[in-house]
């Protein structure tokens, strides 16, 4: 799990460096709240979608089999890893190198999804 995990962060990481990574990055960057409003369909269905899309996609089969629990695939869960990315880029200017992947994954994500009963 830990491995697709990290994948699927670094696939969406390198997305932000797609040329229309890097556009939107700049907006999120040179813009207030007030304009970044206007931007928040393209960054929600850009950015924040298909990543939680993916992750539900990834926990689902665990939690089926009873793995983790049900609430694995939960709104807070799936939306820790876009929300990180996010915060860490603007707030603390990261670019996310590998450590910083493995790092989320191994302190955050991966003890949220306990087994069930756990």
């Amino acid at each position: 799990m830990r491995e697709d995990l990290l994948e699927l962060a670094r696939q969406a990481r390198d997305a932000t460096f797609s040329r229309p990574g890097l556009a939107l990055r700049a907006v999120i960057h040179e813009c207030d709240g007030t304009e970044a409003e206007r931007f928040h369909a393209a960054i929600f269905e850009g950015v924040v979608e298909p990543t939680i899309r993916l992750l539900r996609e990834f926990i689902m089969p665990g939690v089926e089999r009873g793995e983790p629990h049900k609430e694995a695939a939960g709104d807070y869960v799936v939306d820790a890893v876009p929300a990180m990315r996010m915060y860490r880029s603007k707030m603390c200017a990261s670019e996310w190198n590998d450590q910083d992947l493995e790092e989320m994954i191994d302190q955050l994500i991966l003890p949220l999804p306990r087994p069930a009963g756990g």
